[in-house]
């Protein structure tokens, strides 16, 4: 696994995860730009998703490997940790395994656009061949159909243009065929893991009004009734941080506990 960073080690701590098939450099550049002279910005790349090889396994084996490099560099608090679409299922994981751990805390937790769907196999068979298809259109180049492929258009509704850059990252000649069928499974076997009230309440939701994720949202708030819920409108999956990145940092600063730069 690959760690990007923004800031100074020292400053509070901010962990940005990335969604299904993207790297951590956009959220690098994005922490770059608004976070990094308040905070230290930790930007992971999950496995199989850079040069440096590997496979994707699973959101808890993501998560362990982010839990073992905050040990390694004796980091004991996150003020607020962030995740984005699938990096949102990890950011609850990783929770999960900071407080059974005991070793790191973390104050904030704040799941942008996550699809807490738990779908059988057949359904995520057929999600891994869709994802396998549009990824292996960047493979041979065609990077305009990438771009309009139907799924994708239906994902950000309809309006791609915001998120061109970020196709742009997309690390299509690493991926592989496992861990796509991996990564997909990963977005849709989330096993809603307990929390107390309290931790609940440390825990912020959000999805845009007009994103697909948001049909999960029933199940999260039976789940975790204390969190707090919120939506930033309509702006496609993902599609806050992109569309309105400035206001994006404010939030993020208001839950990390600093509000201004």
């Amino acid at each position: 696994m690959r760690i990007d960073t923004a800031g100074q080690k020292g400053n509070p701590v901010i962990i940005m995860l990335n969604g299904s098939f993207t790297t951590g450099r956009p959220l690098q550049r994005f922490a770059q730009q608004y976070l990094a002279e308040d905070y230290y910005v930790i930007c992971p790349t999950w496995d199989g998703h850079d040069e440096e090889g590997g496979v994707f396994d699973t959101r808890a084996g993501q998560a362990k490997k982010i839990l073992a490099w905050l040990k390694d560099n004796a980091i004991t608090e996150v003020a607020l940790l962030q995740g984005l679409s699938m990096g949102a299922e990890v950011a609850v994981e990783l929770t999960r395994q900071i407080r059974d751990d005991d070793a790191v805390t973390v104050r904030r937790c704040f799941c942008d656009g996550g699809p807490f769907f738990a779908f059988p196999a057949p359904f995520r068979s057929l999600m891994y061949m869709k994802f396998r298809n549009f990824i292996h259109l960047g493979k041979n180049g065609q990077t305009e159909k990438l771009m309009n492929n139907r799924m994708i258009k239906w994902m950000v509704h309809g309006d791609i243009e915001p998120y061109r850059e970020m196709m742009g990252d997309l690390p299509v000649d690493v991926l592989t065929d496992e861990t796509i069928r991996n990564e997909s499974d990963a977005c849709y076997t989330f096993d809603f893991p307990a929390f107390s009230r309290e931790e609940q309440r440390k825990m912020v939701f959000s999805w845009s009004t007009d994103e697909p994720a948001r049909k999960s949202a029933k199940k999260i708030k039976r789940a975790y009734p204390y969190a707090a819920y919120k939506s930033p409108g309509a702006m496609g999956h993902g599609g806050f941080i992109l569309r309105d990145p400035e206001k994006y940092a404010a939030v993020m600063r208001k839950l990390a506990g600093k509000e201004s730069r």
